[in-house]
């Protein structure tokens, strides 16, 4: 049964057999020479690398803590008879390299090339959001990956993410020492293309970073982080408190100069409105409590300017209004619902204190259904069309998911029973799938699809606005 998602006039149809002919591939006959060139595999056994491979990931997806015994049955499930005892002597760094080989294949392999609706958004290439989450290990991996120390433990895992917001791609995931701090990371630069927008929390903040973005003829968007130094267009410095202070209505778009360095005086907007007295004191005690724990006194000048959202980007007045860089900024706490999914919901958070191979193989398996389950999630997040203020659940998506998944993957390997099953289950989550609908704040996407029609009416203005001009 073919389905369909509307979008306005027009019809987005996810392409089923693709979708199916993608798991179909990766869960197949590839696998087996990747354990053998990990050495997982290095004779003839009834528990292969694939049928390993399927039961740790759709073992875990079905049930995120599932134990050895567990995970027997799975094998079980599969025609393959071993003990919980036998299947912990597979566990060791062979099978570590094994899943972390497949996981890097996962992440290029699922990625979905359907754009949600949206014209807004579709100005740009790509929307790359950046961030991290850190999962504490147990202290046996202390060495391969150090923790910060103190209450933060001795052995912790950052995983920096790079999520592509246009489609719903984890375009990049990258595993670091606990201890490795956000601003030393520049992989997602090599992500960056001409009209794309990256968007970075504070953490992320970097003037050589923005630079490399200008360089490519993309787009930033950031908080801004101070002090750092601004200029007029013509070089004189600009003293922020001044300029925030001698603002009428509360809000500033200018174009200012960024950074002292001569190789930076990087070119872009500076866009700052003020906020509520609530939120300013929110923001002040948190700074006051930060430099305690330094040691220090916050100044004076620092908190005043707490009392403005400001934001720093290159893309036009004409590509995105105050308003409208305000609400894409919003779209950052995105990728923290997909954390939060991936430590509720699919169980990364769980932290046994086991030997260091077992850990980090459950990890890997573990990250290679999250993959999956967003590559499933993407192209049906307004199923609706841009106008519905309703919007998949990626929770409910994942739950559905974890109630087909062990018939899956019994037929995996059989592509017309697989695309049978993915239909049905694509029709669960149209049917049971969508968030609650939101009755005095709109979700995200719907937001934005309400600024697409602000959006769309300008750009229609203004073509109607050049032909007037091209006939005078």
């Amino acid at each position: 049964m073919a389905f369909s998602i509307h979008n306005g006039n027009k019809t987005m149809k996810p392409d089923i057999k693709w979708i199916g002919e993608k798991i179909h591939t990766f869960f197949g006959e590839a696998v087996h020479p990747i354990a053998h060139q990990t050495q997982f595999v290095r004779r003839a056994s009834r528990l292969d690398g694939l049928t390993f491979l399927k039961v740790f990931v759709f073992g875990f997806i079905e049930n995120p803590h599932a134990s050895l015994n567990g995970l027997a049955q799975v094998c079980l499930d599969l025609g393959v008879e071993i003990t919980p005892q036998g299947l912990d002597e597979r566990i060791n760094a062979y099978s570590v390299d094994f899943l972390k080989t497949i996981f890097a294949q996962a992440i290029e392999v699922f990625q979905n090339s359907l754009p949600l609706p949206l014209p807004i958004l579709q100005q740009f290439t790509a929307i790359h959001i950046v961030d991290s989450t850190v999962k504490e290990l147990p202290d046996c991996l202390m060495n391969e990956y150090p923790g910060c120390g103190g209450g933060g433990g001795q052995a912790g895992l950052k995983i920096q993410l790079v999520f592509e917001f246009l489609r719903g791609n984890l375009e990049q995931v990258v595993l670091q020492a606990g201890r490795a701090a956000d601003q030393g990371f520049r992989d997602y630069l090599t992500l960056v293309k001409a009209g794309s927008l990256t968007i970075a929390d504070l953490g992320y903040f970097s003037l050589d970073a923005f630079n490399a973005i200008l360089e490519k003829k993309a787009y930033f968007l950031a908080r801004y982080l101070n002090p750092t130094a601004l200029f007029t267009l013509d070089g004189e410095r600009i003293n922020l408190l001044n300029l925030l202070q001698i603002v009428p209505d509360g809000k500033i778009d200018t174009s200012i100069l960024a950074g002292t360095k001569k190789e930076h005086h990087i070119p872009c907007r500076l866009i700052a409105f003020r906020v509520s007295q609530s939120v300013a004191d929110r923001r002040r005690a948190i700074a006051r409590k930060k430099a305690k724990r330094r040691g220090t006194i916050p100044k004076k000048e620092y908190l005043e300017i707490l009392g403005w959202t400001i934001f720093l980007t290159n893309a036009s007045e004409q590509m995105l209004s105050v308003e409208q860089i305000t609400l894409l900024y919003r779209v950052r706490w995105q990728i923290e619902l997909v954390f939060k999914l991936w430590k509720s919901y699919a169980g990364i958070n769980q932290n046994a204190k086991w030997r260091g191979a077992r850990v980090l193989t459950e990890i890997f398996a573990k990250m290679i259904g999250i993959v999956l389950t967003h590559f499933l999630i993407a192209p049906l997040r307004m199923p609706e069309g841009a106008w519905s203020n309703r919007e998949i659940s990626s929770v409910q998506v994942r739950k559905i998911f974890a109630r087909f998944v062990r018939l899956l993957n019994q037929i995996v390997n059989n592509l017309h029973d697989l695309v049978l099953l993915l239909d049905d289950m694509f029709q669960q989550i149209l049917r049971f799938g969508f968030k609650q609908k939101r009755r005095k704040k709109p979700n995200v996407c719907h937001a934005l699809s309400l600024e697409s029609l602000v959006f769309d009416l300008q750009t229609q203005n203004v073509h109607q606005l050049n032909d007037v001009l091209s006939l005078c």
